[in-house]
């Protein structure tokens, strides 16, 4: 009989801790299930090392991509699977992996026993699983975050608008926020030089808040990761690229879109800078050093091929 621990983020856009463990617990009534609500973040990593220790098969998470990006701090490159039930509001890794049905759909992939091994993108020494960045894209993300935090009626906003509050903000940014840009050196084989960028993106999946397709050949088990940089030099110019992308015309004539595909990259910066990813802010630092480690985890997935691969060894994708 396999053993689940079921970790929810009770903060999360549309988590209810009794409708999920109801639904999970008619799902999966013949495993060994335990269900975590930790109110910290050092509650939740001491749970999380007891169910390692203790050999725990599957870790479903319930909650959005912040709380896949705590959860797989500690459990990749473990013989721990990862099962996403979307429970918060950009779901933007659940989405990759074709969980967007109701939940009863999603677990039924731990019946069918079937895994893809996924790469992640450690920066700095943690990892990301979906998109991040800096500038333009994580501000956006910031202010909403900051607002779920602050102002309690803003989450009953966000389960009623869903993700399309993401392309509201954005929308208001791009008309009025301040046009800021910030100086960068990148240092990678396929990229090189100084730039003055509005936005940079590091991308392990092709869109964002499965709305924004940002990097339409990006895929997050190819062993690269997806880099975007934007150096439009006026907001009427960066608005333009924006609304082609939310067509879906993709903006190949546009010589300020710049996009390669890497496995490997520097970034430096003058001062300290924030880096937004997997829905959290990660560090500032002047510089991140930005490297993708492929197949590091084991995920569920109703889209990806099941190919039951297994993740490399804790030794092979240690954080620098």
């Amino acid at each position: 009989m396999s053993t689940i621990s079921v970790y929810m983020n009770q903060q999360a856009s549309h988590c209810s801790f009794n409708f999920w463990k109801d639904r999970i617990h008619r799902s999966l009534f013949r495993s060994d299930v335990n269900y975590r609500t930790p109110k910290s973040l050092s509650e939740l990593y001491e749970a999380l090392r007891l169910d390692i220790a203790s050999g725990v098969d599957t870790i479903v998470s319930v909650g959005g991509d912040g709380t896949v990006n705590t959860l797989i701090q500690e459990i990749a490159g473990k013989n721990i699977s990862l099962l996403v039930v979307p429970g918060g509001t950009a779901n933007d890794l659940a989405s990759e992996l074709g969980h967007k049905g109701g939940v009863d759909e999603v677990i039924r992939c731990i019946r069918q026993g079937e895994t893809s091994a996924i790469d992640l993108i450690n920066i700095n020494g943690r990892y990301m699983a979906t998109n991040g960045g800096i500038g333009f894209g994580g501000d956006v993300a910031k202010r909403i975050n900051t607002l779920r935090q602050k102002t309690p009626s803003f989450k009953k906003v966000m389960n009623i608008t869903g993700k399309s509050i993401y392309s509201f903000f954005v929308a208001q940014e791009l008309l009025s926020g301040s046009y800021e840009t910030i100086d960068v050196e990148i240092e990678s084989d396929q990229l090189s030089g100084r730039f003055t960028t509005c936005a940079l993106w590091v991308n392990n999946q092709s869109k964002i808040a499965d709305t924004f397709t940002i990097a339409p050949d990006t895929k997050n088990n190819d062993g690269t990761f997806n880099l975007v940089l934007l150096t439009h030099p006026n907001r009427a110019m960066l608005i333009n690229c924006f609304l082609k992308v939310l067509r879906g015309k993709y903006p190949l004539d546009d010589p300020h879109f710049i996009s390669v595909e890497t496995s490997k990259a520097k970034l430096s910066f003058s001062t300290p800078t924030e880096f937004f990813g997997d829905g959290e802010i990660f560090s500032q630092a002047d510089t991140f050093n930005i490297e993708v480690v492929p197949r590091a985890l084991n995920v569920f997935s109703l889209k990806l091929g099941h190919k039951n691969m297994t993740p490399l060894a804790p030794a092979q994708i240690a954080l620098s």
